[in-house]
């Protein structure tokens, strides 16, 4: 796996405005030097065509290249869910039923903002940890 150098930190947040509330959201850029990893417990309350999901993002990553190959791992309770939201419209459900709540999304991501939302199709409360790498 190539190694390249992350533009910030996962301590370090961008402040966005939604609704008229300053949310911080962890936001990371490509190229990536090593992978970014978020972890915790949320309690998805927001209903999707991919369960319930928190009702902001977990990860952003902008790509500032014209595609980058990434690597997306999440891992969770069981029923783990992830949404990623991107330019242009895309949208990407990925869900998982088994017991160990493992859910692997490899692929290309054209340039843009992506949005990465942990949820749970059972709305219960969620334990997880999201990779994101690139090649």
């Amino acid at each position: 796996m190539k190694v390249l150098k992350p533009f910030l930190t996962l301590s370090t947040t961008a402040m966005l405005v939604m609704g008229g509330a300053a949310l911080a959201q962890p936001v990371a850029q490509t190229p990536l030097d090593q992978p970014v990893q978020a972890s915790g417990s949320i309690t998805p309350t927001q209903a999707s065509s991919c369960g319930f999901l928190a009702n902001d993002p977990t990860q952003i990553l902008q790509v500032t290249q014209d595609f980058a190959s990434v690597h997306v791992n999440a891992t969770g309770d069981s029923g783990l869910t992830l949404l990623i939201e991107g330019p242009g419209g895309f949208s990407e459900c990925h869900t998982t039923s088994d017991s160990n709540g493992a859910i692997r999304a490899p692929g290309l991501l054209n340039q843009g903002s992506y949005s990465f939302f942990i949820g749970n199709a059972n709305q219960t409360t969620t334990n997880y940890t999201l990779t994101i790498s690139e090649d």
